[in-house]
């Protein structure tokens, strides 16, 4: 019975556990089992794209991997402890440079630059916003600045003769 608790314990920590501790037991392998049960190495971390503060200042998180969970769960990667805020309240995420938040079915909803979002629609963050989840307020600003938009081709404020790009045929 104590193989079977640890094993939901696991998969219930990390659902990605599920389909190695699936086909572990499915081939009978004991050894394969407590392999795919085993703490797996800390994922690499890459560049940090986002950065989220509270609105005092006194809480920030540097994004860097490529889905962020907030809420207020101790395996939240933002974990803020109010009343307010969800267990998983919300997620940011950063992906081919676009950077988007979007509500998890909170109970007391997540809003971005004011606007409500609602649970399965992504909200795209084009430039720093305020994010409200629950009652705490939230200040995301980007990091390394994904590539959203082309360079502009405008000459620079008070500089003449720089001419428009051609146009193609």
């Amino acid at each position: 019975m104590v193989p079977l608790l640890r094993i939901l314990t696991a998969v219930l920590r990390d659902p990605t556990r599920l389909l190695r501790v699936l086909t572990a037991v499915a081939l009978g392998c004991v050894a394969g089992a407590t392999t795919a049960l085993a703490d797996p190495a800390p994922a690499a971390k890459g560049p940090v794209w986002g950065k989220l503060a509270t609105s005092d200042g006194k809480q920030t998180w540097s994004l860097d991997k490529p889905e962020i969970v907030v809420g207020s769960a101790a395996t939240a990667d933002v974990r803020l402890q109010d009343r307010s805020v969800s267990e998983v309240h919300c997620k940011v995420r950063h992906d081919a440079g676009t950077v988007t938040v979007e509500d998890l079915g909170s109970r007391t909803g997540t809003l971005a630059a004011g606007a409500a979002l609602k649970k399965g629609k992504p909200f795209r963050i084009l430039q720093h916003i305020e994010i409200s989840v629950g009652a705490v307020q939230l200040r995301f600003e980007f990091g390394e600045r994904p590539a959203l938009l082309p360079p502009t081709q405008a000459p620079a404020k008070g500089k003449k003769g720089a001419k428009p790009p051609a146009k193609a045929k």
